[in-house]
């Protein structure tokens, strides 16, 4: 434990210097004009890197800028766009355990082709289904004069529901994979066997036993399902023309680092918060399993 603490300075150090080399790639390479090529400039990329890491010597002159950055525009605009992400992780939640336990139900065959239909269309790219979905809607009003949702953000419209559902398609198919695949381990463990021979239906033994075992595993892998989602919304706040926190991030590159890198750390809360929560609850799971040896 206290490796781990005297090591945190350490560690965190070298995130923000990996923030700062990252930021400046761009400055590596330079277009070069005349001869249609790229450069890559490595003086001119540790000059800007230099100078960013220098900002770090001079913090009390960054905290004018930090209490500029925290107004309450881009807090309203950093819950907008976590309130996109819970909406869609409540999807992909629900999506997940529904269709997952729906699949298991049904006979083998139909089980084997649906399961080849979700591992063929987790292989789609987002931007696909991001374009399909806004023809669908362009295609409904423009034929039949039927506006489903909104479709773009704009200054005054914050959409809820086209981004959540977006952002939660894929993420939603690799949580149903990562279901399917643990309800067939489960499947083949003592107290299912022992329960189909006392008579209980195959419902419930589902609704009962697996899927309460199965519970800890799927929080433990929000914190897989959280990062993809994030890095859906990334994407699709740009596409869909959203006024969101993702367009203050970028608004800070290259300008000032402090709050960039502020901007980043608020960005990855729902990334530590759900690794904080898999810690936890591997730590329970392994001190259970402790107990019953």
């Amino acid at each position: 434990m206290i490796r781990k603490i005297l090591y945190l300075p350490i560690q965190v150090t070298a995130i923000l210097a990996g923030f700062v080399f990252l930021m400046n790639i761009p400055i590596f390479f330079q277009f070069n004009a005349k001869e249609k090529s790229i450069d890559m400039d490595i003086s001119l990329y540790w000059k800007y890197s230099k100078s960013n890491l220098s900002w770090f010597l001079h913090i009390k002159d960054e905290f004018p800028f930090i209490f500029e950055y925290l107004n309450v525009s881009t807090i309203d605009k950093y819950f907008y766009t976590m309130s996109i992400l819970l909406l869609a992780l409540l999807f992909v939640i629900i999506a997940g355990l529904i269709v997952s336990t729906t699949i298991m139900m049904l006979p083998i065959s139909a089980r084997k082709r649906l399961k080849g239909f979700i591992d063929f269309t987790t292989s789609s790219p987002e931007l696909l289904i991001i374009f399909l979905l806004q023809y669908l809607v362009i295609y409904l009003y423009r034929t039949y004069d039927i506006k489903l949702f909104q479709l773009y953000g704009g200054l005054s419209t914050q959409p809820y529901f086209l981004p959540a559902f977006v952002s939660s398609f894929l993420p939603a198919l690799f949580l149903i994979q990562f279901l399917l695949r643990e309800f067939s381990n489960e499947e083949g463990k003592d107290y299912v066997v022992f329960a189909r021979a006392k008579g209980l239906s195959r419902r419930t033994i589902y609704f009962k036993h697996i899927i309460r075992n199965i519970i800890p595993l799927l929080l433990i892998h929000l914190k897989v399902i959280i990062w993809y989602i994030l890095t859906n919304i990334i994407v699709v706040e740009y596409l869909f023309n959203i006024d969101g926190y993702i367009g203050i991030v970028k608004s800070f590159f290259a300008k000032r680092i402090v709050p960039y890198i502020i901007s980043l750390l608020l960005f990855a809360v729902p990334v530590i918060l759900s690794n904080l929560l898999s810690w936890i609850i591997t730590i329970r799971m392994n001190r259970k399993d402790h107990n019953s040896i």
